[in-house]
């Protein structure tokens, strides 16, 4: 299986930071080189699957198991 690495300095090593944009509403989790801090992905902060599945706990429905 192939390692993931930086584009732009090659470290193999990645942590998520908490970010709100500026004009933003909604915070995002960036996934970020932690030696040069280079974005290689952003995330929604809040898990959505995981809070649905709560709430169709709550309300009931669904086939949740």
């Amino acid at each position: 299986m192939a390692i993931s690495t930086c584009p732009k300095c090659s470290n193999s090593t990645f942590e998520m930071k908490e970010y709100s944009p500026r004009g933003s509403d909604f915070k995002y989790s960036f996934i970020q080189c932690d030696a040069c801090g280079a974005v290689v992905g952003v995330t929604d902060f809040y898990n959505i699957g995981g809070m649905l599945e709560t709430l169709a706990k709550k309300l009931g429905v669904g086939n949740i198991t």
